[in-house]
């Protein structure tokens, strides 16, 4: 089922699909549904009691170009050894094995949650929807099942996502020198300013970066552009105030915008539903950041752990798979972790 962000009606239909399947097979399943252009739902199953909640994002990103992929990116094919296709990793992989480990724990008389949002891949959109939704239930743990190889992991950094906007006087492009380029002004003040963004370092974390991912400017090619835009990727390790800061004294950039703030995400090895878990804790924080950075922020009584199948290297990637191994595995272990007791 193809879902990019942004399509709520593709994730809307994912999310359908998810809990028909919990409905068929549990019918005492209890499903709510919010959102309209950024669709969430909550399924719920077993007895109302302390349990855990599985958070799946239902969006992946673009699949770009069909003809670099070797196989059809929406296919689902499934050979000897991998699930193939846009999302198997990134996390419809991970969304099935927690589906199917419900099914299977609430045949056993266990109980757990599943939160589905939408729009996780442009800045986890969706999840800011849920608050209400999950801040009452009773919960030992959140798991999101990104990839990470089945290994658990507790951090990753957070995002401070800017639109810097540099301004100019448009003119004719035969005589340039009546106006005042804003593209080459934003062009010239980015790249000094990257080189001297005061980024900093956590133990856990490790460095913040910063990343320019896009660049826009002009209306036409005879008019000198009055306005010229970039938009910066920061992964932090903290509260964002420094970096604001020194974007809003650079030269040639006239307006700072933040687009997207999200905290980077902390949990105790130690805390007890972490340690309960059936696989190896390691330390070392993920890459890319998730839900967690939100829900976090909802239930801050609550460990979070990034847990799932698949390579992180698929994640994005042209020819995503996932290996069947690893899902089978992820289903056997989720299902663990919703059989034990509090």
């Amino acid at each position: 089922m193809p879902s990019p962000s942004a399509d709520a009606g593709g994730m809307r239909a994912v999310q359908q699909h998810v809990a028909g399947v919990l409905r068929d097979h549990v019918p005492e399943a209890r499903i709510c549904t919010g959102g309209e252009d950024r669709p969430w739902t909550l399924i719920s199953v077993g007895p109302d009691a302390r349990v855990p909640l599985f958070a799946c994002h239902t969006d992946t990103v673009p699949v770009g170009d069909e003809k670099n992929w070797a196989r059809d990116p929406h296919g689902g094919e499934i050979d000897a050894s991998h699930l193939h296709g846009r999302g198997a990793v990134d996390m419809k992989g991970g969304l099935a094995a927690v589906t199917a480990a419900l099914i299977r724990a609430a045949g056993e008389g266990a109980g757990g949650h599943l939160l589905l949002t939408a729009d996780e891949e442009i800045g986890s959109l969706g999840a800011q929807r849920t608050g209400e939704t999950i801040t009452d239930l009773e919960l030992t743990g959140i798991i999101v099942p990104e990839a990470t190889s089945l290994g658990v992991r507790c951090a990753h950094r957070g995002a401070c996502w800017l639109r810097l906007t540099a301004r100019g006087r448009a003119a004719h492009g035969s005589a340039p020198e009546r106006g005042v380029n804003a593209v080459l002004r934003l062009a010239a003040a980015l790249g000094p300013a990257l080189k001297t963004a005061p980024l900093r370092h956590d133990e856990v974390l490790g460095t913040e970066t910063a990343s320019i991912g896009t660049f826009h400017g002009g209306d036409a090619t005879n008019i000198v552009p009055a306005s010229a835009t970039a938009t910066l990727d920061q992964r932090t390790v903290t509260e964002p105030a420094p970096l604001l800061e020194h974007w809003r004294r650079i030269d040639g950039i006239d307006e700072v915008e933040t687009i997207l703030d999200l905290a980077a995400l902390r949990t105790d090895p130690h805390a007890p539903f972490v340690r309960s878990l059936p696989a190896p804790v390691d330390r070392a924080p993920v890459s890319y950041f998730t839900d967690g950075s939100v829900l976090q922020g909802f239930r801050p009584d609550v460990p979070i752990v990034v847990w799932g199948p698949g390579d992180p290297t698929q994640m994005h990637a042209v020819d995503e798979r996932l290996e069947i191994v690893q899902l089978m595995e992820a289903t056997d272990l989720f299902e663990q972790v919703l059989l034990s007791r509090p």
